[in-house]
């Protein structure tokens, strides 16, 4: 029995294309309703990460052939070295006001992910 290429994208990726569709929505209500932009921003963010719709995004974006791929690429290492800078700016804020233990508590826990990411990246390129 045949069954369409449309059908079958739609079966594996309904979920995310959903979450993109919500997630859009809310932009444009928003945009519509005459809310602030930063308003409309955090809504969007929140509604992005409870949907999971950022990950079906760059799922998508890596359907792409050849370039997908080196996109994905090209977003991820910089959102690591960002979350990594937020994190030394954080610990100096903390340092400042005595709470020594927590920022060598939180250090350690984002050298574990950094490593576990890599890690897993390693694994993958060899899987």
């Amino acid at each position: 029995m045949y069954v369409p290429r449309i059908a079958i994208f739609w079966g594996q990726y309904r979920r995310p294309l959903i979450a993109l569709a919500v997630t859009s929505l809310v932009v444009v209500l928003g945009w519509v309703a005459g809310l602030e932009g930063r308003l409309v921003a955090a809504l969007a963010t929140l509604v992005g990460l409870l949907t999971s719709a950022f990950g079906g995004l760059a799922a998508l974006i890596g359907l792409v052939p050849w370039i997908g791929p080196v996109v994905l690429k090209v977003l991820s290492v910089p959102f690591l070295w960002l979350m990594n800078g937020a994190g030394y700016f954080t610990a100096l804020l903390l340092m400042k006001q005595g709470h020594t233990r927590s920022v060598v508590d939180s250090r350690v826990l984002t050298y574990v992910l950094l490593i576990g990411v890599v890690i897993g990246y390693i694994i993958g390129k060899l899987v």
